[in-house]
């Protein structure tokens, strides 16, 4: 009888491998594919991905790489290093290079030496982009000879670099033959800013399939149970497993032992579990696999066997039961443990003795040179070992070069890591300062300002009071400048107050015309510009203008290009042709942090004159260039307000909320969360949903009470409020309401016109004549400065005339101003008034017209509320509008539904999914998927099949 389980039979799963295989289909005919695999650990990502790689034999190229886990820091692009090895591997370096050419290969020698010489760099985000810019060469390369598989495995141990890659390879490599497979761990997603960012961005783009992983069925356990003993397991045995392990694998092939009996006498936690076939092994394998523990999750045959101090075939006999057990599973050049949890189990088995020697033997086996192995980040690794044997001087030491290593590649929450480590193990070094050239106070101000890049403002801020507490004012002022304006961003973002100050502070020290001071002016500037105080914004802006000059610096002549476009813009709102040009200057200069600040100020005045269009071709644009920047956290949201805002005025309500996902799931501080607040809120009006308004609202008002946006949120969470209030018909709060938007817009001194309008509506609807004569008042005093703002007004005179007798031309007007500027939901409700003005005119034709025209725009942008409202006008007025309460109710034929016997009319007009996800106003990944669904319930093959066969049962109109 055998003595060792046998590798598990590849069990269920048969609806994900379909899944990939249409996936893969697509592909192969020239789309790209995301795939995103989610278990929790032991739930068979890993088995599942092998299946379908075997699967894909001769006709693909599969690339496989891994996220490491490294404990304190995330290797910077691991699995990507693992792919270009694995390439490297069966291409051979010179293929590979041919492929790319030499300066994307320089660039790629970065990741792996076997490129041969690496480019220069100067500035950081440049680099990166360069960097991602060489990766997707290759992959369309590649993807022309055949198709492209990359799987990415682990995520929730990657680097924040590699996520961004991940989002920067979905955003730009839509039609080429690659398939990208993600596996992660949902549960981590709880932990992980990184991992949660990934996913919903990966999950949202164009071409993404989620597929979480159920657990086991009975049956599929059964089957799991017959591959590992090799014989049909009893039924006893199938329902003891499938009622203990519920259906996960892992636990499946930790309850059952070789003779097919289920193990007894362990206790129920999962690490007993775990443990439970280590502690079978013999004494010196059970000990080898502790050292292995402290190792990593894979470690390499050459450093075990220096740190075992073993023969080569001394350790193939110690690790040969390990192996066999299923405990380890050996490749090309090392051993991993089977599955990370088995890796946690024993690691965390350890006492503390034990860890102390074990670090001690790794890190006086590193001392002696880096190993050839391109999984280990061997400066990282010192840093780690040294800290776990509590010897301080070299875990400084080490620490330090790795966070210097980390700075280069741009890895800032590796590198503020590194620095944690160098901060805790000075006091046990004497003379620390001389050994790495730096004071504890520069420490530091690096591991603020890397936690600053890496938008870990709580902790970056931590660090600047430290560093605060030590720098020698007098002597030191440049320093003392420098932490004031570090700690002046992070108050800025987390809405902390006191930034203002530490600005004028650092300012008064910053006063020779240097880099410094103009960081400052810049700085300062923007800060103002968000506050509302442009007059001083001005000042700072010429000052910055004229520095700049003697500087002779682009990046701050660009930069004072956008605060003085900022200024005027609030004075006179046409004028955006300023932010075009220094746009296109700052992208022509290739300096990442003024690109990025010009394409958000951009976004922001294309908003305010309502040139939505405009945002919504450019705007994906540039948060692809927050991502290659490595400032999503930071300005991502910000730069998706107004692209999120935008989608929702023209109608595109999916791709609005989907925009408003992506933006949310990067985790931002607070400032970027006013933004993602605010569209939700606003989503949820045109959806007509008041407890998710509120929700919103209530969302918003709980974050910090910072003076930077406090105005703005103030006016927001009134009109939130409102509406909320408005539309679960509380009236008698609602007339409170409108009473506090009068005297909150008087006493802010600049009129807010969405709460305006809202005000407005509700005032009149409430018969608060007094309170609409004041709000009307308030809009005549305040100027017009765009297009927008002119239909506003238009509006709320046609709101008023409401109060006597509805103005039909008014009306009217007011529609057309909103078409003009292309916002459906605008345009519907001015329909639905002009509507009910013809009707009470006499004017029946007319007002039916305008009734039918503005429920469709409503049920286009999915406003039930509105189209229900229109819809109830129209029953009262004995109009029959298609489909509404006035009328009979057409029935889509052969189970389609309404919204898919639209999209099969238009298929059958021969449009596209992007044409026809532009004419309802829904996504082309939405319309794809409304096409699936028509093929499979009209049971034909293609596109052009459903299409002849609307013609032929007469479904749609003969064109």
């Amino acid at each position: 009888m055998s003595t060792s389980l046998k590798k598990s039979l590849f069990s269920g799963r048969a609806a994900e491998l379909d899944a990939m295989e249409s996936a893969f289909r697509d592909v192969s005919g020239g789309r790209q594919r995301s795939i995103l695999l989610g278990a929790e650990a032991g739930g068979g990502k890993s088995r599942l991905v092998e299946e379908f790689a075997d699967r894909l034999s001769g006709r693909a190229t599969v690339l496989k790489g891994g996220c490491i886990e490294q404990r304190e820091s995330a290797l910077p692009y691991a699995p990507v290093t693992a792919v270009l090895h694995e390439l490297v591997q069966l291409r051979g370096g010179t293929a590979v290079r041919s492929l790319v050419g030499a300066a994307s290969a320089r660039e790629l020698a970065w990741l792996l030496p076997e490129f041969g010489e690496t480019s220069e760099r100067f500035d950081a985000g440049i680099a990166r982009a360069r960097l991602f810019e060489a990766l997707r060469k290759l992959f369309e390369e590649l993807a022309r000879e055949m198709p492209l598989v990359v799987v990415v495995e682990d995520i929730h141990w990657a680097d924040q670099a590699t996520c961004d890659l991940l989002r920067f390879l979905t955003a730009r490599l839509k039609k080429i033959r690659l398939m990208l497979i993600v596996t992660y761990r949902p549960e981590e997603t709880s932990g992980s800013n990184a991992l949660r960012t990934t996913i919903a961005d990966l999950s949202l783009s164009e071409g993404a399939t989620v597929l979480k992983l159920p657990h086991l069925k009975r049956a599929e356990v059964a089957a799991q149970l017959e591959g590992l003993l090799g014989r049909p397991p009893t039924p006893a045995v199938i329902n003891e497993v499938h009622a203990r392990c519920c259906g996960i694998p892992l636990f499946t092939e930790a309850l059952i032992d070789a003779s097919g009996n289920l193990r007894t006498n362990f206790p129920g936690t999962l690490q007993d579990y775990l443990l439970k076939s280590v502690r079978e092994m013999p004494a010196s394998t059970a000990g080898l696999l502790k050292v292995m523990a402290l190792g990593g999750p894979h470690i390499a045959h050459v450093l075990l066997r220096s740190v075992a101090d073993k023969s080569d075939l001394e350790l193939a006999e110690l690790l040969r039961p390990a192996i066999a057990a299923g405990i380890l599973v050996p490749d090309s050049d090392g051993y991993a443990f089977r599955h990370a949890l088995i890796h946690e189990a024993v690691r965390s088995d350890l006492i503390a003795g034990e860890r102390m020697a074990i670090h001690r033997a790794y890190a006086e086996v590193l001392e002696r040179g880096p190993l050839p192995s391109y999984r280990v980040w061997h400066s990282v690794a010192l840093a780690r070992h040294w800290h776990g044997a509590g010897q301080a001087e070299p875990c400084l030491r080490w620490a330090w070069q790795s966070a210097v290593e980390a700075a280069a590649t741009f890895a800032y929450a590796d590198q503020m890591e590194m620095l944690k480590l160098v901060l805790a193990a000075w006091p046990d070094v004497d003379h620390a300062t001389d050994l790495i050239g730096a004071d504890h106070c520069r420490v530091l101000e690096l591991a603020a300002d890397a936690a600053c890049w890496a938008a870990e403002a709580e902790q970056g801020l931590a660090f600047v009071e430290l560093a605060l507490a030590e720098v020698d004012a007098d002597r030191d002022v440049k320093q003392l400048a420098a932490l004031l304006l570090q700690r002046a961003v992070m108050r800025q973002h987390t809405l902390i107050p006191g930034e203002i100050a530490d600005l004028e502070r650092a300012l008064d020290h910053a006063v020779c015309p240097t880099r410094l001071r103009a960081d400052g002016l810049g700085q300062f500037s923007r800060a103002l510009i968000l506050r509302g105080e442009f007059d001083r914004a001005k000042l700072l802006g010429d000052e910055l203008k004229d520095l700049s000059e003697r500087l002779d610096d682009e990046e701050y002549r660009i930069e004072a290009l956008i605060v003085a476009a900022s200024v005027d813009m609030a004075l006179d709102g046409s004028r955006i042709d300023a932010f075009w040009n220094v746009t296109r200057r700052a992208g022509q200069a290739s300096i990442g942090r003024v690109e990025v600040l010009a394409g958000a100020a951009l976004l922001h005045a294309l908003l305010e004159t309502g040139d939505y269009a405009q945002i919504i071709d450019i705007g994906p644009a540039i948060f692809a260039r927050t991502v290659e920047f490595g400032q999503a956290r930071y300005i991502g949201a910000i730069v998706g307000s107004p692209l999120c805002r935008a989608l929702l005025a023209v109608g595109r309500v999916s791709e609005a909320i989907e925009t408003c996902e992506r933006m949310a799931a990067l985790d931002p501080l607070p400032l970027g969360l006013v933004h993602v607040f605010e569209c939700q809120a606003e989503i949820a009006l045109v959806l007509g949903d008041s407890d998710r308004v509120a929700a919103a609202a209530s969302a918003l008002r709980a974050l910090p009470p910072g003076p930077q946006v406090a105005g703005r949120i103030a006016a927001n969470l009134l009109r939130f409020d409102l509406e909320s209030t408005a539309l679960a018909g509380d009236m008698d709060q609602s007339a409170i309401l409108i009473r506090s938007a009068s005297t909150l817009i008087e006493k802010q001194g600049g009129v807010s016109w969405p709460l305006l309008a809202s005000a407005m509506r509700v005032a009149i609807d409430t018969n608060r004549k007094d309170i609409a004569r004041q709000l009307t008042d308030l809009a005549a005093r305040s100027p017009c400065r765009n297009v927008v703002e002119q239909a506003e007004r238009l509006t709320l005179s046609a709101e008023m005339s409401r109060a006597t007798v509805s103005d039909l031309d008014a009306w009217e007007a007011v529609a057309q101003s909103w078409a003009d500027l292309s916002l459906p939901f605008r345009q519907a409700y001015a329909l639905m008034h002009a509507g009910s003005a013809a009707v009470n005119a006499g004017k029946r034709a007319r007002g039916a017209d305008h009734f039918r025209r503005g429920a469709d725009l409503a049920h286009s942008v999915g406003a039930r509320l509105l189209a229900d409202q229109i819809e109830t006008l129209a029953a009262k007025a004995r109009i029959d509008l298609p489909g509404g309460k006035g009328g009979s109710t057409p029935k889509a034929p052969l189970g389609l539904t309404d919204r898919e016997f639209e999209v099969l009319r238009l298929v059958a007009a021969g449009q596209s999914n992007r044409e026809i996800a532009d004419n309802l106003f829904i996504s082309s990944k939405t319309a794809s998927v409304h096409v699936s669904n028509i093929l499979s319930k009209l049971a034909v093959p293609s596109r052009g099949a459903a299409a002849a066969m609307a013609h032929r049962l007469r479904m749609v109109d003969p064109a």
